[in-house]
């Protein structure tokens, strides 16, 4: 491996890994090469601490990303096209074999300019003086026997006119020093290191963290008070009809509450220290600025509050800081780890920066500048996750969903943009079902819950896990189900009472539990029971089938009727015969039906296909399409309704 990309790849783990550094995956790094000829830099969107030989970086010509700096012409284009203009001409000056949507980091320019060896952090240590009015001062005196002295950076968009900004300081220090800056103090942004060498550069960089560390006020942590989780979980569904109302967006809620958190809630000027808007561009691009305090979680008041922000043309908020219960966030699961980063770190720096001198907050044209630059918003999208089907976000369970039409759906429902909870009574074909879509799609995401659908505190336990989650429900897929097939007067009542257990009581269960939080939530849903085409034309020895399928529908329907106000739809399904990866047809049934029809058990399944008019077998995700159509909102007016994907063998009148 190239040296500069070795040592750039130490630098970047190394600091990577240590929080007290590092929010959100933010920064960057690079290291030039001993001829001078490239600059190896970190990949935008990369987390530090997951750069490794194969990805997150870039290597580029040095002399061409110089060359942007001064091309006049870029100058006299307007804004935006000035900026994604700078991102063609950066990725043109890229010399390596890395493909995909790897770019170089959106600060390459200012690394241009410095030593062999750069880090770029937006340490806490250094925000609270970089945000507080009185902090250039501050650190002048903190770094009064510093020769030459660290060089203070005035805010400047970033981007290319921060890069020309610094171009032009860094011109003035070398006529004034000899010399190029060891250390850059960015206001509002964060600190740049640079040395001849990466182990010069760490040392350098824990030398001004130690410095900045030392005079600042660390919060008390004191005893966190438990706080009882049905007032958590509440407060979530409180905040994710708020969030609902206000956005039109679905979103997980997620709550946190540690020492940090506790003991900036406790300060007396708490709520005075949030009103200041977004400190950072981090901070803004994440977190959509402060989190909102709120003294209760009072979905109407927090969704006007929300609202009210969208009106003056500000993002919504999506942390919220709720008086003695803790910290929500409204985002995806892959970002929200990356937003309690930054506003944990927002309440360190805020505490410090308000004793010195009061908070220095970024104004309404640099937040608007943040707000449309395209660089930053790619930079999220790799943060977020964000999957673009057309159920994004929504909370998903599906019964019986290690096998058969279950697993399908399941999987149909990720490929949508869902997380589903795999609820089952085999927790490890539940598990199996989790591997393959992480095979498929890494970024789902899914949650394993054992249950046996017949048993209430089963159900209720399994719901309780998915809301302590995600916080919400928007979906159930009632898909766990048995068939007992034989003549009537074969069939014994054991079984017969088992498939009613699971083929309704089961279904009557999930549907409840379901319901009731779909109402508390209070932003629809829906409900969507897997019957059968055996629920519509009866099959011949198939007593507590067709009873127990039949029943499905006419519950379905009762439900629409009764929560069709609260705006949760309710339907029913009914496949045709899905002999794919189903425990249905196994191969004693397949014995059964190739009895009752006079034929041999290898016969069956080409016979039934050739019962229907497509004369087409029907495929697991034949059904999960139907499912995912009649949770979308192409399916907004149709409830009590029944869909039969069975390629034309039952027709509905």
């Amino acid at each position: 491996m190239n040296k500069a990309l070795a040592d750039l790849i130490r630098i970047s783990n190394v600091t990577g890994k240590d929080s007290t550094l590092v929010q959100g995956g933010g920064g960057n790094t690079s290291v030039k090469t001993m001829d001078g000829k490239y600059m190896y830099i970190k990949a935008s969107g990369t987390a530090l601490k997951n750069m490794n030989e194969q990805s997150g970086w870039r290597r580029l010509r040095l002399h061409s990303v110089l060359s942007i700096i001064k091309d006049k012409s870029i100058s006299k284009l307007d804004t935006y096209a000035r900026e994604n203009e700078v991102v063609n001409q950066l990725l043109l000056a890229c010399d390596d074999k890395i493909t995909g949507e790897a770019r170089p980091s959106i600060e390459t320019h200012l690394h241009a300019f410095l030593d062999e060896c750069v880090i770029h952090l937006h340490p806490a240590v250094v925000l609270a003086y970089a945000c507080a009015k009185n902090g250039r001062q501050e650190l002048e005196k903190l770094f009064e026997d510093q020769k030459p002295p660290p060089l203070w950076v005035p805010y400047t968009d970033p981007g290319f006119t921060l890069a020309k900004k610094i171009a032009k300081l860094i011109d003035g220090y070398q006529n004034r020093f000899a010399e190029k800056p060891a250390i850059l103090f960015l206001q509002r942004h964060g600190l740049l290191v640079s040395a001849k060498s990466p182990d010069a550069a760490l040392r350098l960089l824990r030398k001004v963290i130690n410095r900045c560390a030392g005079k600042l006020k660390q919060l008390k942590a004191g005893k966190i008070k438990k706080v009882n989780q049905e007032i958590v979980a509440d407060a979530k569904l409180d905040i994710r009809r708020a969030f609902y109302e206000a956005t039109g967006r679905y979103a997980v809620i997620s709550y946190f509450c540690d020492d940090a958190i506790a003991a900036f809630g406790r300060q007396k000027d708490a709520e005075k220290m949030l009103l200041p808007g977004a400190l950072t561009p981090d901070e803004l691009l994440y977190a959509n600025g402060p989190p909102m305090w709120v003294d209760d979680c009072d979905s109407k008041k927090i969704a006007g509050r929300l609202s009210s922000q969208i009106e003056k043309a500000k993002k919504p908020s999506v942390a919220f800081l709720s008086k003695g219960v803790g910290l929500f966030i409204a985002g995806t699961e892959k970002i929200t780890p990356a937003i309690r980063d930054i506003v944990q770190s927002s309440f360190f720096i805020r505490t410090n920066a308000f004793r010195l001198g009061g908070i220095h907050s970024l104004n309404k044209a640099e937040q608007n500048f943040i707000n449309k630059w395209e660089a930053e918003a790619f930079r999220k999208k790799l943060a977020s996750g964000l999957s673009e089907g057309v159920l994004q976000n929504r909370i998903a369970v599906v019964s019986g969903a290690g096998s058969g039409l279950g697993k399908s759906i399941a999987i149909g429902l990720t490929r949508a943009g869902a997380m589903v909870g795999l609820l089952d009574i085999n927790k490890k074909s539940a598990q199996e079902t989790q591997t393959i879509i992480k095979k498929g799609l890494p970024q789902a995401q899914t949650i394993v819950l054992r249950c046996d659908v017949t048993r209430e505190t089963d159900v209720d336990k399994a719901f309780k896990a998915l809301l302590k989650r995600w916080g919400g429900l928007d979906i159930l897929v009632n898909a766990a189900g048995i068939a007992p097939a034989g003549p009537l007067i074969d069939i014994p009542v054991g079984k017969w009472r088992f498939a009613l257990e699971v083929n309704l009581t089961g279904y009557f269960l999930m549907a409840r539990a379901a319901a009731k939080i779909m109402l508390r939530q209070n932003i629809g849903g829906n409900i969507i029971n897997i019957s059968s085409k055996s629920g519509l034309q009866a099959s011949k020895d198939n007593t507590a089938y067709n009873a127990t399928k039949a029943g499905e529908i006419h519950m379905a329907r009762g439900w629409a009727l009764e929560l069709g106000q609260y705006q949760i739809r309710v339907n029913s399904i009914c496949p045709g015969n899905v002999f794919e990866g189903s425990k249905i047809w196994n191969p004693e049934y397949l014995k059964v039906c190739a009895k009752k029809y006079g034929i041999k058990p290898d016969e069956v399944i080409p016979y039934y296909v050739s019962k229907t008019a497509l004369n087409r077998e029907i495929k697991g995700q034949d059904v999960a399409d139907a499912v995912v159509f009649l949770c979308s909102d192409k399916a907004r007016t149709i409830t009590g309704q029944v869909i039969v994907p069975d390629s034309g063998q039952v027709m509905v009148r």
